[in-house]
């Protein structure tokens, strides 16, 4: 693949030239993000970027560190690699390691694998391929090993002869809405006829994805400290997927490299095992009611553009208990914080609050909010206020919303196919959906006989356009993040619909509280 004089620079960088997991060092930060950046909006590989950085001149390595260490460097490796051992792995001071960081490329995994590894630990941070932005090439799809056990052939034949229809159909889906696009959609004022089919091929890769299994590839970049990795391979070490695992050992493998005190603990136990197996196994009542024919293949119920009542639903929020007074609840919450943030004690700030009515508690909190920005973040206070959300959105939509697992508590259901589809609007508008309903109900036979004989092998067959229930707990502050970002007009549909849905049962609510914060409008 690469050249010896390439591989010999590469070599610097990177713990390995071939690969799908590799850790990167010995670059300037600022360097690695801006590589990690291009993940998403490039096919290449992180080491494919770097040498493109390098070619082109945009990036000067000639004055880059020498393969071997110097003496007085190798000395203070050794002495840090005794202190870790010492405290990190002997005294159990994990505090320690969250100071130590490794960069890592990961290439050629599943969405599916891709999905487990970013909800393993929240302090880890990504940057993963976009399918949005790029179009996935046939043929790139990880076929799950469970499929390689004895007497499986036919049944791993019928599951790579699916993934292939699906890219099949994928290509049927994004030329045909394409084409209805050019001839539909108005032309912006001054846009070449280049750069509006750039825009308006962008639309159609969002919406033909949907046909698309999770076993299709993904590469993403992965940035984390010690303690985070540590934790993180232990629930991946313990998955019952059989990828996830073999992913966790390279993990481990090549941070060791760069982190060699750090991963002393990073191995499976029987508690997470436990844990994560009984994600994968049916309830008793989940597998009487199969066995029933509750859940037939092609029974399914779509919800064309992915809004229905239910797809997002406010279970709870501060001063639920107060009805009418929520609101005023939810402010005296986060002033009671912000006067003790100010010298008050938790006595006198109560003291004070009770004494105000309604309207001094509501021009206070407008006061204190009143020159909140736009792209401010707010004050801690906000965290007092908490929410509680059920989602049922597709497979495409729940990928987005991962990404904000630092500062959301995620509670996701697990890959299927009995609680409907979503249909993209464009899709229908362009008469499209009879090709990608007959690839869903080919993924639902599939994912049905996957079950009986290769249960770990099921997700993978599950379809971007399928739905999962997700639990969700966070707070006013990350509301302000989300609903900032995927409410705007630039936001994919998608959650786009689900997002607004959910700001308007919390607008219901709680909208004084959130008249102050800078928060979109419809």
């Amino acid at each position: 693949m690469y050249s010896e004089a390439d591989r010999s620079l590469l070599s610097r960088y990177v713990t390995n030239t071939d690969g799908d997991v590799y850790a990167i060092h010995n670059l300037p930060e600022e360097v690695i993000a801006v590589i990690f950046a291009y993940v998403s909006r490039s096919p290449r590989s992180f080491r494919d970027n770097l040498l493109e950085l390098v070619r082109g001149g945009s990036l000067d390595l000639s004055q880059a560190p020498a393969e071997s260490l110097p003496d007085s460097h190798r000395e203070a490796q050794e002495k840090a690699r005794r202190f870790h051992e010492k405290w990190v792995v002997g005294y159990g001071h994990s505090s320690v390691a969250e100071h130590a960081v490794a960069h890592v490329g990961v290439e050629r995994i599943s969405r599916l694998a891709s999905a487990e590894l970013e909800l393993c630990n929240p302090y880890l941070s990504f940057t993963e391929y976009s399918q949005r932005y790029q179009r996935p090439q046939p043929g790139g799809y990880v076929v799950p090993e469970e499929l390689n056990a004895p007497g499986l052939l036919a049944l791993r034949q019928e599951f790579t002869a699916f993934c292939d229809h699906a890219f099949e159909c994928y290509e049927q889906l994004q030329a045909g809405l394409l084409d209805h696009l050019l001839a539909q959609e108005p032309e912006v004022p001054g846009e070449k006829p280049s750069a509006r089919r750039a825009r308006l091929e962008k639309l159609s890769f969002e919406d033909a994805r949907y046909a698309l299994p999770l076993a299709v590839h993904t590469n993403l970049g992965l940035t984390g400290n010690g303690r985070a990795l540590r934790d993180g391979l232990v629930r991946l070490l313990s998955s019952p997927s059989a990828e996830v695992r073999s992913l966790a050992e390279a993990l481990r493998t090549e941070v060791a490299r760069v982190l060699p005190a750090m991963l002393r603990h990073a191995e499976p136990t029987p508690y997470w095992q436990e844990q994560l197996a009984s994600l994968v196994t049916p309830m008793p009542w989940q597998a009487a009611a199969a066995a029933g024919g509750a859940a037939e293949p092609g029974s399914l119920t779509k919800a064309t553009g992915g809004a229905r009542p239910g797809e997002a639903r406010l279970l709870g929020y501060t001063g639920r208990k107060a009805g009418a007074g929520a609101a005023l609840q939810a402010m005296r919450q986060v002033l009671m914080a912000w006067l003790v943030r100010r010298g008050a004690s938790w006595d006198e700030a109560q003291e004070r609050l009770e004494q105000w009515s309604g309207d001094s508690l509501a021009s206070l909190y407008g006061q204190v909010f009143r020159s909140l920005g736009e792209h401010d973040l707010p004050s801690e206070e906000l965290k007092q206020v908490r929410y509680e959300a059920a989602f049922t959105i597709s497979e495409a939509n729940w990928h987005q919303l991962l990404r904000h697992t630092r500062k959301v508590e995620f509670y996701p259901g697990r890959p299927e196919t009995g609680r409907g589809y979503t249909v993209p609007p464009r899709l229908a508008a362009a008469g499209l959906t009879g090709p990608l309903e007959e690839t869903l109900e080919r993924a639902e036979q599939l994912v049905a006989r996957l079950r009986e004989r290769a249960p770990g092998a099921a997700a993978y067959a599950v379809t971007n356009a399928h739905r999962r229930p997700v639990l969700a707990r966070f707070d006013l502050w990350e509301w302000v993040h989300l609903s900032r970002l995927r409410c705007k007009p630039e936001a994919q549909w998608d959650i786009r619909e689900t997002m607004w849905s959910l700001m308007d049962q919390i607008r219901a609510v709680h909208g004084p509280v959130l008249d102050p914060l800078s928060l979109p409008m419809r």
